[in-house]
């Protein structure tokens, strides 16, 4: 406690410094440093966490969390399975068990990616020895008391920002730095564009395999001398927690690239999620121009679909699942009466217009994304986001009649559907009361 107390003193007298030439609260970062260094004292926090971990992996073939037996849990103690794995920089032990060294980095970079992008909740010390590999490949996490939370906006707008990297937007990279709280609201951003163009064109390399997050790290750094950058202080753990993975990974396979695994899973995300911001995010993405004359971008769109099926991420959420998944969201934003910016009538005219290229129809783009969807586009994909937009419309119908049911596995073709949603009186709601007006 003393310890602390001394830092956060020289941290106070350091912080008016920091701020006018790191853009950084050194103070905040102390009290976030302090705050987790208590809660990893306290092993009934770690056991809460770990149970939470276990609950969001818990479908996923590729993760394995260990049990937690609370009846032998307090504050000083904390009793968990044992977990019977390889440290997961041991390179010659896992080849030895003869473990897939490529596919064994993809299910952990898949792994930190659901954390951070999809369940908000992430582990904030994952060096070598709190990650193992388990005899059958899957990676295997301990030391739960050091977590952060992300909220679910900064999670659309990282995923966002992944896609604006695959499309080297770097005007809105800038913008999702101000969106992230590195930058503050207002920013001129105009000269830090080309900053930004020249440390990812730079770290980019050849192609987008030679993509290094700590050569990123280690260059935006220096941005922080010349414009008014600041590091969020949750995103410090974020940044370090990153910089620890990508470690691991280097150290198995140097040529292994983390971004080509962020890229799809991303994609996908941004396509099936039924969140209205990144629905507008997608919108905005894959059309260009002003509201009222929107163009679509048929290679943002293609490259789009081409990453997302390529994601892999543990689940069993295959692409014809986020075909059904996007429509199912852009009709509940238009039901809704989101604001995507963009009329119906004017997205239509932008794809129509779209494919024209001067007086040239661009007959090759649309045949490459048919081509590319083709395998999934069959007539029992069109049934079934048929069924589920007719469902979704049902229950919207019925919910504004006070009648509440869940119709998400209803289908109307079983007569033992029907009956259970008989027996549960719902429906009984929407017959008109004896003696009313």
């Amino acid at each position: 406690i003393l310890d602390m107390f001394i830092f956060r003193r020289l941290s106070q007298l350091l912080n008016n410094w920091a701020q006018a030439h790191l853009g950084c609260n050194v103070t905040l970062v102390v009290d976030e440093f302090a705050s987790k260094l208590w809660e990893e004292a306290n092993y009934e926090q770690e056991a809460k966490n770990a149970q939470m971990f276990g609950k969001n992996f818990g479908q996923d073939p590729t993760v394995k969390i260990p049990k937690v037996f609370m009846q032998y849990v307090s504050k000083k103690v904390i009793t968990m399975e044992w977990i019977d794995g390889l440290k997961s920089t041991d390179l010659a032990g896992l080849r030895r068990r003869g473990i897939d060294i490529n596919e064994f980095i993809r299910n952990g970079v898949q792994a930190a990616l659901r954390q951070l992008l999809e369940f908000g909740l992430f582990h904030g010390d994952p060096h070598a020895g709190n990650i193992f590999a388990m005899d059958d490949g899957r990676i295997a996490y301990v030391d739960f008391g050091n977590v952060a939370n992300i909220s679910e906006s900064q999670r659309d707008v990282l995923i966002g920002a992944i896609t604006h990297v695959s499309n080297s937007d770097y005007k809105e990279i800038a913008n999702d730095f101000i969106r992230l709280g590195f930058l503050r609201p207002g920013t001129d951003v105009s000269e830090i564009v080309p900053a930004m163009e020249t440390i990812w064109a730079d770290s980019m390399g050849k192609s987008i395999k030679d993509f290094n997050f700590r050569t990123v790290t280690g260059r935006f750094s220096k941005l922080v001398y010349q414009f008014p950058i600041r590091i969020p202080e949750r995103f410090s753990l974020v940044i370090r927690s990153l910089l620890m993975q990508e470690g691991i990974c280097m150290c198995l396979n140097p040529d292994f690239s983390i971004i080509e695994v962020a890229l799809p899973y991303a994609s996908k995300r941004l396509l099936s999620n039924p969140n209205p911001t990144l629905r507008r995010e997608l919108l905005s993405i894959v059309f260009s121009g002003p509201p009222e004359r929107p163009v679509l971008q048929w290679d943002r769109l293609t490259n789009l679909v081409t990453l997302a099926k390529q994601a892999r991420d543990g689940t069993s959420i295959q692409i014809n699942q986020v075909i059904v998944d996007f429509f199912r969201g852009l009709r509940r934003d238009v039901v809704n009466g989101v604001e995507t910016g963009l009329a119906p009538a004017k997205v239509l005219q932008g794809g129509l217009q779209a494919l024209t290229a001067g007086d040239r129809l661009r007959l090759k783009d649309v045949l490459q994304l048919v081509e590319l969807l083709s395998p999934d586009l069959t007539p029992a994909l069109a049934r079934e986001v048929a069924d589920a937009l007719i469902r979704d419309s049902v229950e919207d119908v019925l919910r504004e009649r006070g009648v509440q049911l869940e119709l998400e596995d209803f289908d109307p073709r079983d007569p033992r559907n029907l009956g259970k949603v008989l027996r549960s009186g719902e429906l009984f709601k929407l017959l008109p009361v004896p003696g009313a007006a």
